[in-house]
């Protein structure tokens, strides 16, 4: 390879950032930081010092989206490279899929996206002091905060979650995990993929391999998902992938839906009705404007510069209720039969709880757990199965 881009991604605290200056002070690479580019716009909108709040930080960053695209950080971020680009490149601060679209389009398989993920009570314990309670702000800002950086709907927003799911490997930095350890984790990924200590696909990345190709088969306007059912004999029994059931339609090929996603006609529909019946937004109470979404974001809110995002209290499930689809693990489960008594599930992402109940029930549970607590580092694959599995 001529050239490794690292990408990182993940709810802030959860250890991006440490894992980049590892890949940087250990490892040699090239350090680039997309809050930088959100900080710069900062201090030329306010001449006089001043500390902007994460949510200042989200709202420049939303703006520099909406106005010139998706994947204004990551344009404005490379322009300040040097022409001769490094060899090594760790990029810093991905929260929306146009940046992760945009590496893929400049750097193609150089590029590969790591997510690190910890839980919400090990990354307020890990930033409160430094960025809330020293700038007077509580616990429940932190929350605001972590939840408008995981919307999905708002093309020019966040959207942590839809990042983690297009990683191509993701690390355990939970609370239970020590710092000198996600470093090794960090680093032997770096070797790996420079080639300093290259190796081949253990079988249960290879087994997530097959889970993220059942992936592709979905049709899905939101998501695509992925799941394989292997036997305690290590034989594949199942696999699946989200889609509708069969007899009908996907959602993009239905054209009573007119070709879209059945949660954002129900969710439509209701926020059409709030504005007939003149229900007040719960953040700012005047009265909602009609809304087509998404993403369904209060107006007179935005007028005010701020940014409320209505499905939080009207669909705090994001529909999901209402979606018409069978999920990845369903498919798997359905096609293993009875073969899938006692089998391990690898899946792309995690069981929704109407999964969860029907794993329990298929008696997958067990081993699922044990599967969880390991898999965070198991690789998805994309560009790794092009790399190594040859070898």
């Amino acid at each position: 390879m001529s050239r490794v881009v690292l990408g990182l991604t993940g709810a802030f605290g959860s250890g991006c950032t440490t894992a980049a200056y590892a890949l940087r002070d250990d490892r040699g690479f090239k350090y680039v930081r997309l809050s930088d580019v959100i900080k710069d716009t900062w201090k030329k909108l306010h001449k006089r010092p001043a500390t902007p709040t994460r949510g200042d930080l989200q709202n420049i960053g939303d703006q520099l989206r909406q106005d010139q695209g998706p994947s204004a950080l990551i344009n404005l971020a490379i322009d300040k490279l040097p022409k001769e680009l490094p060899e090594k490149i760790v990029i810093d601060g991905i929260r929306n899929v146009g940046e992760i679209e945009r590496l893929q389009e400049k750097f193609g398989y150089e590029f590969i996206l790591i997510a690190v993920l910890s839980s919400s009570e090990a990354r307020w314990e890990r930033i409160k002091s430094v960025a809330y309670i020293d700038q007077g702000l509580s616990e429940e800002h932190f929350h605001q905060d972590d939840l408008r950086d995981r919307d999905e709907d708002i093309k020019w927003g966040q959207q942590v979650e839809l990042c983690i799911d297009r990683a191509d490997i993701t690390i355990d930095n939970s609370d239970d995990v020590t710092l000198p350890r996600f470093k090794k984790r960090v680093l032997e990924f770096a070797d790996l993929v420079t080639g300093v200590k290259p190796r081949p696909a253990t079988q249960s990345e290879i087994w997530m391999h097959i889970a993220y190709a059942s992936s592709h088969g979905s049709k899905c306007l939101k998501r695509h998902v992925g799941a394989v059912l292997i036997s305690q004999a290590g034989d594949v029994v199942g696999t699946g992938y989200n889609e509708n059931p069969r007899t009908t339609k996907p959602c993009a090929e239905e054209p009573d839906y007119h070709f879209q996603c059945y949660r954002d006609i129900v969710r439509n529909q209701h926020f059409a009705s709030l504005n007939t019946n003149g229900v007040l937004c719960p953040k700012c109470g005047k009265p909602l404007e009609k809304i087509v979404g998404p993403p369904w974001v209060c107006k007179s809110c935005q007028e005010r510069k701020e940014k409320t995002n209505l499905e939080s209290f009207f669909f705090p499930d994001r529909a999901m209720n209402w979606c018409t689809a069978v999920h990845a693990e369903v498919w798997a489960i359905i096609a293993a039969g009875d073969r899938a008594r006692g089998a391990t599930l690898y899946s792309t992402t995690f069981p929704c709880m109407q999964c969860a109940e029907k794993l329990i029930g298929a008696r997958l549970w067990a081993d699922f757990m044990v599967l969880l607590k390991a898999s965070l580092l198991y690789l998805k694959l994309q560009p790794f199965s092009k790399r190594f599995l040859s070898r």
